[in-house]
Protein backbone atom coordinates (compact mmCIF):
# COMPACT_ATOMS: atom_id res chain seq x y z
CA UNK A 1 0.00 0.00 0.00
CA UNK A 2 1.48 3.36 -1.05
CA UNK A 3 -1.52 5.71 -1.02
CA UNK A 4 -1.31 8.74 1.21
CA UNK A 5 -3.33 8.52 4.44
CA UNK A 6 -4.91 11.81 5.46
CA UNK A 7 -6.09 12.43 9.00
CA UNK A 8 -7.94 15.17 10.79
CA UNK A 9 -9.00 15.94 14.39
CA UNK A 10 -12.32 17.09 15.79
CA UNK A 11 -13.53 17.83 19.29
CA UNK A 12 -16.83 16.05 19.95
CA UNK A 13 -19.48 17.06 22.42
CA UNK A 14 -19.58 14.46 25.22
CA UNK A 15 -21.86 11.57 24.27
CA UNK A 16 -23.25 8.58 26.11
CA UNK A 17 -20.47 6.02 25.73
CA UNK A 18 -23.06 3.28 25.31
CA UNK A 19 -23.55 4.75 21.84
CA UNK A 20 -19.87 4.17 21.05
CA UNK A 21 -20.12 0.58 22.28
CA UNK A 22 -23.27 0.00 20.22
CA UNK A 23 -21.50 1.44 17.18
CA UNK A 24 -18.70 -1.12 17.52
CA UNK A 25 -21.16 -3.88 16.65
CA UNK A 26 -21.72 -2.26 13.22
CA UNK A 27 -18.08 -2.63 12.13
CA UNK A 28 -16.10 -5.75 11.15
CA UNK A 29 -13.08 -4.32 12.97
CA UNK A 30 -13.50 -2.62 16.34
CA UNK A 31 -11.30 -2.17 19.39
CA UNK A 32 -12.15 -0.74 22.81
CA UNK A 33 -9.48 -0.10 25.44
CA UNK A 34 -10.13 1.32 28.89
CA UNK A 35 -7.39 1.78 31.50
CA UNK A 36 -7.84 1.63 35.30
CA UNK A 37 -6.89 5.34 35.34
CA UNK A 38 -9.84 6.21 33.09
CA UNK A 39 -8.44 6.68 29.56
CA UNK A 40 -10.88 5.26 27.00
CA UNK A 41 -10.12 4.58 23.36
CA UNK A 42 -12.76 3.44 20.83
CA UNK A 43 -11.68 2.38 17.33
CA UNK A 44 -13.82 1.58 14.29
CA UNK A 45 -13.13 0.30 10.78
CA UNK A 46 -9.77 -0.50 9.21
CA UNK A 47 -7.59 1.14 6.56
CA UNK A 48 -4.74 -1.37 6.96
CA UNK A 49 -4.18 -4.48 9.04
CA UNK A 50 -1.46 -7.00 9.90
CA UNK A 51 -1.33 -10.50 11.39
CA UNK A 52 2.00 -10.13 13.21
CA UNK A 53 2.42 -13.68 14.52
CA UNK A 54 2.49 -15.07 10.98
CA UNK A 55 5.91 -13.43 10.57
CA UNK A 56 9.24 -14.76 11.90
CA UNK A 57 9.48 -11.90 14.40
CA UNK A 58 6.11 -10.32 15.10
CA UNK A 59 7.52 -7.23 16.80
CA UNK A 60 9.80 -6.45 13.86
CA UNK A 61 6.86 -7.02 11.51
CA UNK A 62 4.65 -4.51 13.35
CA UNK A 63 7.53 -2.04 13.57
CA UNK A 64 8.11 -2.13 9.79
CA UNK A 65 4.36 -1.98 9.04
CA UNK A 66 3.91 1.00 11.37
CA UNK A 67 6.95 2.80 9.91
CA UNK A 68 5.53 2.34 6.41
CA UNK A 69 2.15 3.71 7.46
CA UNK A 70 3.88 6.64 9.19
CA UNK A 71 5.56 7.56 5.90
CA UNK A 72 2.11 7.84 4.29
CA UNK A 73 0.45 10.03 6.96
CA UNK A 74 -0.56 13.56 6.04
CA UNK A 75 -2.31 15.76 8.65
CA UNK A 76 -5.19 18.10 7.84
CA UNK A 77 -5.80 20.53 10.73
CA UNK A 78 -4.58 17.88 13.17
CA UNK A 79 -2.06 17.67 15.98
CA UNK A 80 -3.18 14.30 17.42
CA UNK A 81 -1.97 11.48 15.14
CA UNK A 82 -3.75 8.15 14.58
CA UNK A 83 -2.79 4.97 16.41
CA UNK A 84 -2.50 1.32 15.48
CA UNK A 85 -4.56 -0.91 17.77
CA UNK A 86 -4.91 -4.62 18.51
CA UNK A 87 -2.72 -7.37 19.88
CA UNK A 88 0.32 -9.51 19.30
CA UNK A 89 0.05 -13.29 19.59
CA UNK A 90 1.52 -15.21 22.50
CA UNK A 91 4.03 -16.79 20.13
CA UNK A 92 4.82 -16.48 16.43
CA UNK A 93 3.57 -18.85 13.74
CA UNK A 94 0.96 -20.62 15.83
CA UNK A 95 -0.46 -23.31 13.57
CA UNK A 96 -3.17 -25.94 13.53
CA UNK A 97 -6.88 -25.71 14.12
CA UNK A 98 -7.61 -22.97 16.63
CA UNK A 99 -10.62 -21.51 18.43
CA UNK A 100 -8.99 -18.12 17.76
CA UNK A 101 -9.74 -18.11 14.02
CA UNK A 102 -8.32 -14.98 12.36
CA UNK A 103 -6.92 -13.85 15.74
CA UNK A 104 -4.68 -16.94 16.16
CA UNK A 105 -1.53 -15.05 15.22
CA UNK A 106 -2.52 -11.67 16.63
CA UNK A 107 -4.16 -8.77 14.83
CA UNK A 108 -3.39 -5.05 14.53
CA UNK A 109 -5.19 -2.49 12.41
CA UNK A 110 -5.11 1.20 11.57
CA UNK A 111 -8.62 2.44 12.41
CA UNK A 112 -10.76 4.58 10.14
CA UNK A 113 -12.12 6.37 13.22
CA UNK A 114 -10.74 6.70 16.75
CA UNK A 115 -12.47 8.40 19.68
CA UNK A 116 -10.15 9.15 22.62
CA UNK A 117 -11.77 10.17 25.91
CA UNK A 118 -9.66 11.68 28.66
CA UNK A 119 -10.77 14.10 31.38
CA UNK A 120 -14.18 14.32 29.68
CA UNK A 121 -12.58 15.56 26.45
CA UNK A 122 -13.76 13.64 23.38
CA UNK A 123 -11.28 13.73 20.48
CA UNK A 124 -12.21 12.19 17.12
CA UNK A 125 -9.42 11.16 14.73
CA UNK A 126 -10.68 10.47 11.21
CA UNK A 127 -8.33 8.85 8.69
CA UNK A 128 -8.92 8.44 4.96
CA UNK A 129 -7.27 7.68 1.64
CA UNK A 130 -9.37 10.40 0.06
CA UNK A 131 -8.46 14.00 0.93
CA UNK A 132 -11.54 15.46 -0.75
CA UNK A 133 -13.94 13.19 1.16
CA UNK A 134 -12.42 13.10 4.65
CA UNK A 135 -14.65 15.90 6.00
CA UNK A 136 -17.79 14.21 4.69
CA UNK A 137 -16.64 10.91 6.18
CA UNK A 138 -16.14 12.60 9.54
CA UNK A 139 -19.62 14.16 9.37
CA UNK A 140 -21.12 10.79 8.42
CA UNK A 141 -19.52 9.14 11.47
CA UNK A 142 -20.79 11.85 13.83
CA UNK A 143 -24.25 11.48 12.33
CA UNK A 144 -24.12 7.70 12.71
CA UNK A 145 -23.12 8.13 16.34
CA UNK A 146 -25.98 10.56 17.03
CA UNK A 147 -28.73 8.27 15.71
CA UNK A 148 -27.61 4.85 16.90
CA UNK A 149 -29.91 3.33 19.50
CA UNK A 150 -28.83 2.01 22.88
CA UNK A 151 -30.03 -1.30 24.24
CA UNK A 152 -31.59 -0.97 27.69
CA UNK A 153 -32.05 -4.70 28.11
CA UNK A 154 -30.30 -6.62 30.85
CA UNK A 155 -27.87 -9.41 29.99
CA UNK A 156 -30.12 -12.43 29.82
CA UNK A 157 -28.04 -15.35 28.68
CA UNK A 158 -28.01 -18.83 30.11
CA UNK A 159 -24.91 -20.99 30.23
CA UNK A 160 -26.20 -24.31 28.94
CA UNK A 161 -22.87 -26.17 29.24
CA UNK A 162 -19.57 -25.62 31.01
CA UNK A 163 -16.59 -27.92 30.57
CA UNK A 164 -13.13 -27.64 32.05
CA UNK A 165 -10.94 -29.30 29.42
CA UNK A 166 -8.46 -32.06 30.37
CA UNK A 167 -8.24 -31.14 34.06
CA UNK A 168 -6.69 -34.45 35.15
CA UNK A 169 -4.12 -34.33 32.34
CA UNK A 170 -3.29 -30.74 33.23
CA UNK A 171 -2.79 -31.61 36.92
CA UNK A 172 -0.53 -34.49 35.88
CA UNK A 173 1.41 -32.07 33.65
CA UNK A 174 1.89 -29.75 36.64
CA UNK A 175 3.33 -32.66 38.66
CA UNK A 176 5.63 -33.63 35.78
CA UNK A 177 6.78 -30.02 35.39
CA UNK A 178 7.60 -29.63 39.09
CA UNK A 179 9.73 -32.79 38.80
CA UNK A 180 11.57 -31.34 35.79
CA UNK A 181 12.18 -28.09 37.67
CA UNK A 182 13.69 -29.97 40.60
CA UNK A 183 15.92 -32.08 38.35
CA UNK A 184 16.98 -29.48 35.75
CA UNK A 185 17.86 -25.79 35.49
CA UNK A 186 14.24 -24.80 34.88
CA UNK A 187 13.04 -22.33 37.51
CA UNK A 188 9.45 -21.67 36.48
CA UNK A 189 6.95 -22.66 33.78
CA UNK A 190 3.58 -20.94 33.33
CA UNK A 191 1.01 -23.55 32.29
CA UNK A 192 -2.42 -22.54 31.03
CA UNK A 193 -5.69 -24.38 30.60
CA UNK A 194 -9.11 -23.51 29.22
CA UNK A 195 -12.80 -23.69 29.96
CA UNK A 196 -15.41 -24.17 27.25
CA UNK A 197 -18.76 -22.42 27.63
CA UNK A 198 -21.92 -22.95 25.56
CA UNK A 199 -24.48 -20.14 25.74
CA UNK A 200 -28.19 -20.24 25.00
CA UNK A 201 -27.82 -17.54 22.37
CA UNK A 202 -25.20 -15.25 20.86
CA UNK A 203 -24.28 -12.51 23.38
CA UNK A 204 -24.87 -8.86 22.56
CA UNK A 205 -21.66 -6.83 22.45
CA UNK A 206 -23.10 -3.78 24.20
CA UNK A 207 -24.43 -5.83 27.11
CA UNK A 208 -21.17 -7.75 27.46
CA UNK A 209 -19.23 -4.50 27.74
CA UNK A 210 -21.59 -3.05 30.33
CA UNK A 211 -21.31 -6.25 32.32
CA UNK A 212 -17.50 -6.17 32.05
CA UNK A 213 -17.41 -2.66 33.51
CA UNK A 214 -19.91 -3.53 36.25
CA UNK A 215 -18.34 -6.77 37.48
CA UNK A 216 -14.64 -5.96 37.01
CA UNK A 217 -13.79 -2.50 38.40
CA UNK A 218 -10.19 -1.29 38.68
CA UNK A 219 -8.85 -3.40 35.80
CA UNK A 220 -8.20 -2.83 32.12
CA UNK A 221 -11.29 -3.44 29.99
CA UNK A 222 -10.46 -4.65 26.48
CA UNK A 223 -12.56 -5.76 23.53
CA UNK A 224 -11.22 -6.69 20.09
CA UNK A 225 -13.81 -7.49 17.42
CA UNK A 226 -12.86 -9.07 14.12
CA UNK A 227 -16.02 -9.93 12.20
CA UNK A 228 -17.82 -12.59 14.32
CA UNK A 229 -14.96 -13.08 16.79
CA UNK A 230 -14.93 -11.22 20.11
CA UNK A 231 -11.94 -11.14 22.44
CA UNK A 232 -12.65 -9.89 25.97
CA UNK A 233 -10.20 -9.20 28.78
CA UNK A 234 -10.42 -7.82 32.30
CA UNK A 235 -6.69 -7.97 32.87
CA UNK A 236 -5.15 -6.31 35.95
CA UNK A 237 -1.70 -6.34 34.36
CA UNK A 238 0.04 -3.61 32.40
CA UNK A 239 2.60 -4.84 29.90
CA UNK A 240 3.92 -1.39 29.06
CA UNK A 241 3.08 2.30 29.02
CA UNK A 242 5.66 4.24 27.05
CA UNK A 243 6.88 7.45 25.49
CA UNK A 244 10.04 8.69 23.81
CA UNK A 245 12.18 8.62 26.97
CA UNK A 246 10.31 6.40 29.44
CA UNK A 247 8.96 2.87 29.71
CA UNK A 248 6.67 1.76 32.54
CA UNK A 249 5.76 -1.83 33.28
CA UNK A 250 5.01 -4.03 36.30
CA UNK A 251 5.82 -7.41 37.79
CA UNK A 252 2.58 -9.18 38.72
CA UNK A 253 2.69 -12.73 40.09
CA UNK A 254 1.32 -14.70 43.01
CA UNK A 255 -2.41 -14.97 43.54
CA UNK A 256 -4.95 -15.46 46.29
CA UNK A 257 -8.66 -14.84 46.53
CA UNK A 258 -10.38 -11.79 48.03
CA UNK A 259 -11.82 -12.17 51.50
CA UNK A 260 -15.49 -12.14 52.40
CA UNK A 261 -14.85 -9.44 55.02
CA UNK A 262 -12.31 -6.63 55.31
CA UNK A 263 -10.50 -8.55 58.06
CA UNK A 264 -10.34 -11.79 56.07
CA UNK A 265 -9.23 -9.87 52.98
CA UNK A 266 -6.37 -8.28 54.91
CA UNK A 267 -5.37 -11.63 56.41
CA UNK A 268 -5.31 -13.31 52.99
CA UNK A 269 -3.22 -10.45 51.61
CA UNK A 270 -0.73 -10.69 54.48
CA UNK A 271 -0.45 -14.46 53.98
CA UNK A 272 0.31 -13.87 50.29
CA UNK A 273 2.95 -11.25 51.13
CA UNK A 274 4.61 -13.72 53.50
CA UNK A 275 4.31 -16.79 51.26
CA UNK A 276 7.75 -18.07 50.24
CA UNK A 277 6.62 -19.75 47.01
CA UNK A 278 4.68 -16.73 45.73
CA UNK A 279 7.33 -14.21 46.77
CA UNK A 280 10.00 -16.26 44.99
CA UNK A 281 7.85 -16.50 41.85
CA UNK A 282 7.23 -12.75 41.83
CA UNK A 283 10.91 -11.95 42.41
CA UNK A 284 11.78 -13.99 39.30
CA UNK A 285 9.56 -11.64 37.31
CA UNK A 286 11.02 -8.47 38.87
CA UNK A 287 14.59 -9.58 38.19
CA UNK A 288 13.94 -10.58 34.58
CA UNK A 289 12.08 -7.37 33.68
CA UNK A 290 14.71 -5.25 35.41
CA UNK A 291 17.44 -7.04 33.45
CA UNK A 292 15.63 -6.54 30.10
CA UNK A 293 15.17 -2.81 30.70
CA UNK A 294 18.82 -2.35 31.66
CA UNK A 295 19.97 -4.25 28.54
CA UNK A 296 17.86 -1.82 26.47
CA UNK A 297 19.91 1.05 27.94
CA UNK A 298 17.32 2.28 30.45
CA UNK A 299 17.92 3.34 34.04
CA UNK A 300 15.45 1.38 36.18
CA UNK A 301 13.50 2.37 39.27
CA UNK A 302 11.29 0.14 41.43
CA UNK A 303 10.44 -0.43 45.11
CA UNK A 304 12.29 -3.22 46.88
CA UNK A 305 9.15 -4.89 48.26
CA UNK A 306 5.93 -5.80 46.43
CA UNK A 307 2.53 -4.42 47.36
CA UNK A 308 -0.90 -5.95 46.85
CA UNK A 309 -2.88 -5.37 43.67
CA UNK A 310 -6.52 -6.02 44.55
CA UNK A 311 -9.20 -6.82 41.95
CA UNK A 312 -12.77 -7.93 42.52
CA UNK A 313 -12.06 -11.68 42.56
CA UNK A 314 -8.36 -11.99 43.37
CA UNK A 315 -5.32 -10.15 44.72
CA UNK A 316 -1.72 -10.34 43.47
CA UNK A 317 1.82 -9.37 44.41
CA UNK A 318 2.68 -6.24 42.42
CA UNK A 319 5.85 -4.23 41.79
CA UNK A 320 5.77 -1.20 39.45
CA UNK A 321 8.95 -0.83 37.37
CA UNK A 322 10.00 2.24 35.37
CA UNK A 323 12.87 2.77 32.97
CA UNK A 324 14.13 6.16 31.75
CA UNK A 325 16.38 7.00 28.81
CA UNK A 326 16.40 6.39 25.07
CA UNK A 327 15.56 2.94 23.67
CA UNK A 328 14.12 1.06 20.70
CA UNK A 329 10.47 0.31 21.51
CA UNK A 330 9.84 -2.83 19.45
CA UNK A 331 13.19 -4.37 20.32
CA UNK A 332 12.39 -3.95 24.03
CA UNK A 333 8.85 -5.34 23.60
CA UNK A 334 10.36 -8.36 21.86
CA UNK A 335 12.89 -8.88 24.66
CA UNK A 336 10.23 -8.59 27.37
CA UNK A 337 7.57 -10.89 25.91
CA UNK A 338 6.68 -13.20 27.41
CA UNK A 339 7.74 -12.13 30.88
CA UNK A 340 8.33 -14.89 33.47
CA UNK A 341 4.77 -14.17 34.69
CA UNK A 342 3.40 -15.56 31.41
CA UNK A 343 6.15 -17.83 30.08
CA UNK A 344 8.69 -18.88 32.68
CA UNK A 345 12.43 -19.04 33.33
CA UNK A 346 14.69 -19.66 31.52
CA UNK A 347 12.40 -18.41 28.78
CA UNK A 348 13.36 -20.74 25.91
CA UNK A 349 13.24 -23.91 28.00
CA UNK A 350 9.98 -22.85 29.64
CA UNK A 351 8.36 -22.19 26.25
CA UNK A 352 9.48 -25.61 25.00
CA UNK A 353 7.79 -27.20 28.02
CA UNK A 354 4.63 -25.19 27.34
CA UNK A 355 4.59 -26.39 23.72
CA UNK A 356 4.95 -30.01 24.85
CA UNK A 357 2.17 -29.87 27.42
CA UNK A 358 -0.55 -27.47 26.32
CA UNK A 359 -2.96 -29.06 23.80
CA UNK A 360 -4.30 -25.73 22.52
CA UNK A 361 -3.14 -22.51 20.87
CA UNK A 362 -2.81 -19.53 23.23
CA UNK A 363 -3.62 -16.96 20.54
CA UNK A 364 -4.04 -13.57 22.25
CA UNK A 365 -4.01 -15.08 25.74
CA UNK A 366 -1.03 -13.71 27.66
CA UNK A 367 0.01 -11.47 24.76
CA UNK A 368 0.50 -7.66 24.71
CA UNK A 369 -2.70 -5.89 23.61
CA UNK A 370 -3.39 -2.17 23.28
CA UNK A 371 -2.61 0.92 21.20
CA UNK A 372 0.58 2.44 19.74
CA UNK A 373 0.52 6.03 18.50
CA UNK A 374 2.57 7.47 15.66
CA UNK A 375 3.94 10.03 18.14
CA UNK A 376 5.80 7.26 20.02
CA UNK A 377 3.42 6.95 22.97
CA UNK A 378 1.07 4.09 23.80
CA UNK A 379 -0.02 1.47 26.26
CA UNK A 380 -0.22 -2.34 26.15
CA UNK A 381 -1.86 -4.64 28.68
CA UNK A 382 -1.32 -8.39 29.12
CA UNK A 383 -4.20 -10.43 27.66
CA UNK A 384 -5.06 -12.50 30.73
CA UNK A 385 -8.44 -12.90 32.54
CA UNK A 386 -9.68 -13.32 29.01
CA UNK A 387 -11.76 -15.32 26.58
CA UNK A 388 -12.66 -15.64 22.93
CA UNK A 389 -16.32 -15.76 21.87
CA UNK A 390 -17.60 -17.04 18.54
CA UNK A 391 -21.37 -17.26 18.21
CA UNK A 392 -22.70 -19.19 21.21
CA UNK A 393 -19.35 -20.76 22.13
CA UNK A 394 -16.75 -19.20 24.40
CA UNK A 395 -13.33 -20.40 25.51
CA UNK A 396 -11.88 -18.90 28.69
CA UNK A 397 -8.17 -19.11 29.53
CA UNK A 398 -6.21 -19.10 32.79
CA UNK A 399 -2.62 -19.86 33.74
CA UNK A 400 -0.52 -20.53 36.82
CA UNK A 401 3.19 -20.19 37.51
CA UNK A 402 4.64 -23.63 38.27
CA UNK A 403 7.76 -23.75 40.45
CA UNK A 404 9.54 -26.53 42.33
CA UNK A 405 7.10 -26.70 45.25
CA UNK A 406 3.86 -26.23 43.29
CA UNK A 407 1.00 -28.55 44.25
CA UNK A 408 -1.23 -29.68 41.32
CA UNK A 409 -4.49 -29.41 43.26
CA UNK A 410 -3.62 -25.87 44.38
CA UNK A 411 -2.79 -24.81 40.82
CA UNK A 412 -6.08 -26.25 39.52
CA UNK A 413 -7.94 -24.23 42.16
CA UNK A 414 -5.98 -21.06 41.30
CA UNK A 415 -6.73 -21.32 37.57
CA UNK A 416 -10.39 -22.06 38.32
CA UNK A 417 -10.50 -18.82 40.31
CA UNK A 418 -8.92 -16.97 37.37
CA UNK A 419 -11.73 -18.06 35.05
CA UNK A 420 -14.20 -16.09 37.16
CA UNK A 421 -13.78 -12.55 35.74
CA UNK A 422 -14.98 -13.51 32.25
CA UNK A 423 -17.28 -16.26 33.54
CA UNK A 424 -19.09 -13.68 35.69
CA UNK A 425 -19.55 -11.46 32.63
CA UNK A 426 -21.21 -14.25 30.65
CA UNK A 427 -23.56 -15.62 33.27
CA UNK A 428 -26.69 -14.21 34.86
CA UNK A 429 -26.53 -13.01 38.47
CA UNK A 430 -28.88 -15.77 39.61
CA UNK A 431 -26.87 -18.60 38.04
Amino acid sequence: MSKKIYYTNSQLQPVDEKKLIALASKYDNAFIFQTPEGLRLYSFGSLSQITPGSQKNQFTAVSHWKDHLHSLLTPINANVPPQVVGGFSFSSKQTGKSVWGNLTNGYFFLPKYIVIIENNNFTLITSSFNKSEIIQEKIAFISQLSVISISNRQLNNIIVAKKELNVDKWAAAVAKTTKLIKENDLKKVVLARNLQIELAHEPELCLLWQRLQLTQPNTYHILLKQKKLLFLSATPERFAKFGAAYFETAAVAGTTRRGGTALEDKQLGNILLADKKNRSEQQFVVNEINSSLKKAGLVTHHPMEPILLKNKNVQHLFTPIKGTGSYDLFSLLNNLHPTPALGGLPRKKALLQIDKIEPFTRGLFGAPIGHISFDGTGELAVGIRSGIISGTTAFLFAGAGIVADSVPETEVAETRMKFNPILNILKEDNE
